[in-house]
């Protein structure tokens, strides 16, 4: 470029030489040829020195801002908590940062020096063998997974990302120890085994409780009717010929053996509870309330009892067995009222707990101590004597398993002389 405006600049001053001064001398021409040709070396030396100026200072701020980006990547690579590694296509790492070396517990030379698959499990170098087949075949990104052999002999799970640079033969990877997290989820792994086989066992146990119950109480039965069959035959038999003392024992037999067959009864209900399949749909609590209501008439008549019964909701359920909840639960605060005149009934709602509606059935009856509550809903567990009141203690088991089968509980809040509330949780009905 300079020579061309050099020689651009020579025409011109030729030019003008023979226009403007056509009489100079001979002499006097090369001065002026010596003069301008001065002037245009001395124009064109400026004009390349700040040329070579400005591209030594393009040259440095380039060559400063690759330094500051290398800078900074060395700081990345040596800073960062992720394992970082470069692989060359020979199988050897070029380069691993810090956190490589101390989780591994090798120096960088020493894992270098050795190829990679020396320091994976023997179990996982197929599996790093094919992530690397991939790699060189150019899949840009993929993720694995490999066991490494710490100094110390022990191993560590990593979790690899890796891309490769084709040009230059080089795969860049980036890997997190898992280790802590697969002992986690191995030991959740074993927690949940034991809790599903210690599961499938109470299943099991329960069942054959259960089938045990049945064939105890209804084996039970056939004995017991001889009993009453007999007790009768002798009552009429000998009707009239028995001292007072006599006939008061065969009534305290008779009653006895009704007694039995009562708690029979309840128990074969209560394991059958356990074992029928449960039929769900929407279920009218009113309805069911009336029809338990009717069922308990005979208990009722001649007593002073007033009643305080809100509407009650449509819920989610089998309408056979929550009829027997409400027969049990009314049942119960009309059995523990009799003592009061007059008797208080209320069964209604009291909000919700976890989207399930609370219904209560409270009473102004007895009552009991509520350091006995855990009692309340076991088999044959009674707070009251039997010649106080009279039950065979499965009712209120029976309603916690008919409420737990429909997913809600039962508890009970209550004070000696000052009656009692019991409680429990359905699912409101979806039609409703």
């Amino acid at each position: 470029m300079v020579l061309l405006a050099t020689a651009v600049l020579m025409t011109v001053y030729q030019f003008i030489k023979m226009w403007f001064f056509p009489k100079i001398t001979l002499w006097q021409s090369h001065a002026m040829t010596i003069a301008v040709s001065s002037t245009l070396a001395a124009l064109g030396a400026f004009y390349v020195s700040r040329q070579n100026q400005r591209l030594h200072r393009r040259a440095d701020e380039e060559t400063s801002a690759r330094q500051q980006a290398e800078a900074e990547r060395e700081r990345f690579f040596t800073l960062s908590l992720d394992l970082l590694c470069i692989t060359g296509t020979d199988g050897f790492f070029k380069q691993v940062n810090p956190a490589f070396t101390q989780t591994l517990g090798y120096t960088s030379n020493e894992m270098q020096a050795k190829p990679i698959l020396d320091f994976v499990h023997p179990e996982e170098h197929a599996s790093t063998l094919v992530a690397m087949e991939k790699l060189n075949r150019g899949e840009r990104t993929i993720h694995f997974e490999n066991r490494y052999q710490r100094k110390d002999r022990s191993w560590r799970c990593i979790s690899w990302k890796a891309q490769r640079e084709a040009e230059r033969g080089l795969t860049y990877a980036t890997g997190r120890d898992i280790t802590e997290q697969k002992e986690a989820d191995a030991k959740i792994a074993r927690l949940n085994a034991n809790l599903k086989h210690q599961t499938e066992q109470l299943l099991e146990a329960n069942k054959e409780l259960e089938s045990f119950s049945y064939s105890v109480s209804h084996d039970l039965r056939a004995p017991l009717r001889h009993v009453q069959g007999y007790v009768e035959m002798l009552q009429k038999n000998i009707d009239g010929q028995l001292s007072e003392k006599a006939r008061r024992y065969l009534k305290i037999i008779n009653e006895a053996s009704t007694e039995m067959g009562q708690l029979i009864d309840d128990l074969l209900a209560f394991s059958r509870m356990g074992r029928i399949e449960m039929s769900e749909g929407s279920v009218e609590l009113n309805t069911l309330l009336q029809e338990a209501l009717h069922g308990l008439e005979p208990t009722t008549q001649n007593r002073n009892i007033e009643w305080k019964t809100a509407p009650l909701p449509v819920v989610t359920g089998d309408a056979a067995v929550l009829r027997q909840v409400l027969v049990n639960l009314v049942g119960n605060a009309v059995k523990y009222t009799r003592p009061r005149d007059p008797a208080l009934i209320e069964i209604g709602t009291a909000g919700e707990e976890d989207g399930r509606l609370i219904l209560f059935v409270r009473d102004n009856g007895v009552g009991f101590d509520m350091q006995y509550a855990h009692k309340l809903f076991g088999v044959f567990q009674r707070l009251h004597r039997a010649d106080e009141f009279e039950g065979t203690g499965i009712g209120l088991a029976n309603v916690r398993r008919i409420i737990a089968r429909h997913g809600g509980r039962v508890w009970a809040e209550s004070k000696p002389g000052e009656g009692s509330t019991f409680y429990f949780t359905l699912k409101r009905s979806t039609n409703s």
